[in-house]
């Protein structure tokens, strides 16, 4: 049976990482049929807010993300 891989190769300008970044995900998603583009946008959302929380050292109750030997992984 044939085996048919899509593959990405990015380059991006990291002087522009907003739109960059934009135009990647617009290309991943469209990989995948309309039905299930929502639900990818969705999770892309959840990690970009995790990051976030990250970046600032603390969630918005003031308890701190990153803990010693957490099973979240960070």
């Amino acid at each position: 049976m044939a085996q048919i891989q899509n593959v990405l190769k990015i380059e991006l300008d990291p002087n522009k990482p907003v739109p960059e970044i934009t135009q990647v995900i617009q290309a991943v998603i469209s990989l995948y049929p309309p039905i299930e583009r929502e639900a990818i946008l969705e999770g892309v959302k959840d990690e970009v807010s995790i990051g976030i929380k990250q970046l600032k050292g603390v969630e918005s109750y003031g308890e701190q993300v990153r803990k010693p030997n957490s099973e979240q992984g960070y």
